[in-house]
């Protein structure tokens, strides 16, 4: 951990000092996951918190500490999403409180309720989590269908969404993809990525062919991990780090392209191997009928979509290789999950739509 103490030593301590900060006592504390940019831990309050009435008492909870350089602005930016989506009856967790203030645990910190369920895709045996899947990816692409619905149908105003994907050149008023194109850009140039600069071009000249999309909210890192389901419902959608407001073919190909080139270490069958390659096709081949149906789709316009967010997601990747996974905002041990075979299914995947060989 970063202050050097033992793992079970840490979890004591934050243990210790959310008990303080939050004036109670603490019935159970365990850490569920340490992702790229939070670490996530469950607990229940014994007592009733002097801070936060509203905390219930002997109910799973969710702790969520941010970890990585743009800490207190991503989870502000998350906990804004989540409270704004609250009202949509939408499946989020409920917020109880964002602290921005590192003193009390070392990080700016999330509390929310904890959904029943389990992730839609999770390192289980095959069986078991194959089951889980088939069972749940239905509801799974409904429930990121129904989300970009949001946006048009005037539950939640364009002004109150929170922008993500922005930077010194992409400023917030820019639609979506002109934010995505600079920011590309930006990275092609900073790390440098003189294999992916074609790629952009082609993209770009492509762009003007499609007109403009209804914006809507979206949700841009949408897959099977960060989505909680219970046999064929979705209980809960998480990881709202990256939500912003724009053409939702964008967040739709995003998710395509985690489905068609996540490769892992574990579980075994995940990995660029027969079994894994076949998985990860019929992922793909089943979410495009699915999601057209629930929300239709101009299919050329998608493939459009599904290069932009190849070349963002590569690009990324790129500049983690280069300049360190804290110049895209993720804590030191992400560099982990960019293996060579993500590396090469990406770039394969890159190439097909964008038409132009790209590499890292």
């Amino acid at each position: 951990m970063s202050d050097g103490l033992p793992l079970s030593s840490h979890i004591e301590s934050i243990q210790a000092r959310l008990a303080a900060y939050l004036g109670t006592r603490i019935a159970y504390f365990r850490m569920l996951a340490s992702g790229w940019e939070t670490t996530v831990y469950e607990f229940a309050l014994e007592t009733r918190s002097h801070r936060c009435a509203d905390l219930p008492v002997h109910m799973p909870l969710v702790l969520r500490c941010y970890q990585e350089p743009r800490a207190a602005m991503k989870g502000g930016r998350e906990a804004g999403v989540m409270r704004l989506l609250a009202a949509s009856n939408y499946p989020i967790p409920r917020v109880f409180l964002f602290e921005e203030n590192c003193e009390p645990l070392d990080s700016p910190f999330l509390i929310m309720e904890r959904v029943s369920g389990s992730p839609l895709f999770s390192n289980r045996p095959f069986l078991r989590a194959f089951k889980t899947f088939s069972m749940g990816f239905v509801a799974f692409v409904r429930a990121q269908a129904q989300l970009h619905s949001l946006g048009t149908d005037g539950q939640i105003a364009p002004v109150n969404v929170p922008r993500a994907y922005t930077s010194s050149n992409a400023p917030a008023e820019l639609p979506l993809l002109e934010r995505l194109f600079r920011i590309i850009e930006r990275r092609i140039e900073e790390a440098p990525l003189p294999g992916l600069k074609e790629a952009l071009i082609a993209l770009r000249t492509r762009a003007p062919r499609y007109s403009p999309a209804c914006s809507t909210i979206v949700h841009m890192d949408y897959h099977p991990q960060n989505v909680m389901v219970s046999g064929p419902r979705v209980r809960g959608v998480l990881d709202w780090v990256n939500a912003d407001f724009g053409d939702r073919y964008l967040c739709a190909a995003t998710t395509a392209v985690i489905l068609s080139t996540s490769a892992m270490d574990r579980p075994r069958w995940m990995r660029e191997n027969a079994v894994g390659n076949a998985l990860r096709k019929l992922f793909a081949s089943l979410y495009l009928p699915l999601y057209h149906a629930a929300r239709p789709i101009e299919i050329e316009r998608f493939r459009f979509a599904q290069g932009v967010a190849a070349l963002l997601r590569l690009s990324m990747f790129g500049m983690m290789r280069s300049r360190g996974p804290q110049s895209v905002g993720f804590r030191p041990a992400a560099i982990e999950n960019v293996t060579p075979s993500v590396l090469r299914l990406l770039s394969r995947y890159a190439s097909r739509k964008t038409g132009v060989p790209v590499a890292i």
